[in-house]
């Protein structure tokens, strides 16, 4: 992956450790006054342009494939299928085996290979790829290319897909569950509702969402001694470089992935891409550097989506509204050819926190993560903690009103206390310390909470409505795996910083001088963003990127 650098002037005299101060954030003279490297600012020697033929079905067989015209177009460089680059070698982006089914078996889904083979399993799949000499010849020879496609039946809904008789996305997915998971005591959990004094049920249906950031996804390929180079806009270059070597059966080190800024990620440029791997193939193949840039409509069809979970949820109470027990069943729509974060967000991120700031006794989570056919749903914008932290608060408000008591009375009774800290929630995740009540006193007072009864007699007697809510919300930090990093100091007193992560706009430049002034007492004279190839850099424990 790329390094991002960072310089610091050291003046011994001046160096005080440990001091710290708020710091202007660096990053943004650079940016604001078009200083920025974004895809479209790369331009290389010979370059030439890949574009797509996607597929219009959500499912159907490939009967038949004939791009003799398009390989004669102008311009025309190369027209590939998923059977030329099978019989070159090329194999599919995994996903991580984490998952099992409730049987014990392996995760089931749909490998997922740069070119749709056989079968297309969503609107959007890629099936021919055609590298011209411009990106308007290449869009040109597209329209030439001649798919027959066999219709098949298809489910693009989650509770649909899992009901009996449902059209199957793979077969190895028996009711089209790719993966299962299950946690707490679900004997407990029924005993608890069995003595409950109240019992609030719900049922929710977080939408399918797409990110749209400014930047549409983008790549490029360049083949240069012996060695490929992604010039790309990624969250995640490591686990890219990574799949690059999983998909072309090479080392990682083969690969070299470089991220300038990324005008927006939002979690849906993390790991890769099938554009990702055909660029370089493209590349390797031609000699030339080779280019793919999302239309608008290309990335609501074929970027990965967020959220698209079904919740079925109780929640067992006493008489005073303090909770007994929790039971969700979750279905996510991992759609048809999963992501790398595809599954995880469903079953494990959201039961993660699906308690969020509450003392919770007992708890059964059944998540199902469901294939259909549409585009895969990944990381997006919280990644399945917004899903758990949505749900939670419904709960609690729902049985706030059902039970006749003060929203905010109830979420302070079920409060994690602080003399319960450090606490330890189901899945065996701690948290260290907190006061959730006395946040809940102060934005009561600040939002005079008493004081709204009248306020909304005021408002009727205008004739307006006036209404209030109040949520909680619990995030967690920290992921695996991790990211290293490398700091080096030259004898002029340079200190400089390289790691793997990306700023997607959270000012990371700025963040890790901060750090550098903070630890090693080295005050911040001149910070550019240098140059990310400038040094190749290898994580200590792994087979080496840059």
């Amino acid at each position: 992956m790329s390094s991002v650098p960072l310089q610091v002037q050291f003046d011994p005299a001046s160096a005080r450790f440990g001091a710290s101060r708020s710091q202007k954030r660096l990053e943004d003279d650079r940016l604001l006054t078009g200083k920025g490297r974004y895809s479209d600012d790369l331009d290389f020697p010979r370059q030439c342009w890949l574009v797509l033929v996607r597929s219009p079905h959500a499912h159907a067989k490939l009967a038949a494939i004939d791009v003799g015209e398009a390989k004669r177009a102008s311009g025309v460089l190369a027209v590939w299928s998923m059977a030329e680059l099978r019989a070159d070698g090329v194999g599919h982006i995994p996903f991580p085996p984490l998952f099992k089914r409730a049987d014990g078996s392996p995760m089931a889904a749909p490998p997922r290979t740069p070119l749709a083979e056989r079968v297309v399993h969503y609107v959007g799949q890629p099936v021919i790829a055609i590298v011209a000499e411009t990106r308007v010849q290449a869009q040109d020879a597209a329209e030439l290319a001649n798919v027959e496609y066999e219709d098949l039946p298809c489910v693009v809904e989650a509770k649909a897909a899992v009901a009996p008789g449902a059209p199957l996305v793979w077969p190895e997915a028996s009711g089209n569950v790719a993966a299962q998971t299950e946690y707490g005591d679900a004997a407990r959990v029924a005993a608890a509702f069995e003595r409950a004094a109240h019992v609030t049920e719900i049922e929710l249906h977080n939408q399918r969402v797409i990110a749209v950031a400014l930047e549409p996804r983008a790549c490029t390929g360049v083949f240069e001694n012996g060695r490929t180079t992604l010039y790309t806009q990624n969250q995640t270059p490591t686990g890219a470089r990574d799949l690059l070597g999983a998909v072309f059966r090479a080392k990682p080190d083969q690969f070299r992935i470089i991220v300038g800024d990324i005008g927006g990620g939002f979690g849906m440029k993390t790991g890769l891409t099938p554009e990702d791997a055909l660029v370089c193939y493209a590349a390797r193949k031609l000699g030339r550097p080779v280019r793919w840039r999302a239309d608008r409509s290309e990335d609501f069809l074929a970027a990965h989506m967020g959220r698209d979970q079904h919740n079925q949820a109780r929640l067992a109470l006493d008489g005073q509204g303090r909770i007994l027990a929790l039971e969700v069943d979750t279905l996510g729509n991992m759609g048809a050819v999963p992501v790398g974060s595809s599954a995880i967000i469903p079953l494990q991120l959201g039961p993660k926190v699906q308690t969020t700031v509450y003392h919770v006794p007992l708890v059964h989570y059944r998540v199902r993560a469901v294939l259909t056919h549409t585009m895969a749903t990944g990381a997006y914008r919280g990644a399945g903690r917004p899903e758990a932290n949505f749900l939670m608060e419904r709960l609690i408000e729902k049985a706030a009103r059902e039970m006749k008591l003060d929203p905010a009375e109830v979420r302070r009774r079920n409060f994690i206390r602080p003399e319960q800290f450090p606490y330890r929630t189901h899945l065996g995740d701690t948290y260290d310390g907190g006061n959730f009540g006395g946040v809940l006193d102060k934005l009561l007072a600040h939002a005079d909470w008493a004081g709204f009864p009248a306020r909304r007699e005021t408002s009727q007697r205008r004739g307006r409505l006036r209404g209030r809510g109040l949520s909680v919300y619990l995030e967690w930090t920290g992921a695996l795996p991790t990211e290293t990093v490398d700091i080096e100091v030259n004898g002029e007193g340079q200190v400089t910083v390289f790691s793997g992560t990306q700023a997607m706009g959270q000012g990371l430049e700025t963040s890790y001088t901060q750090l550098v002034t903070e630890v090693l007492g080295v005050p911040v004279e001149y910070v550019p963003h240098g140059d990310p190839a400038e040094r190749e850099y290898a994580p200590r424990g792994r087979t080496g990127s840059e």
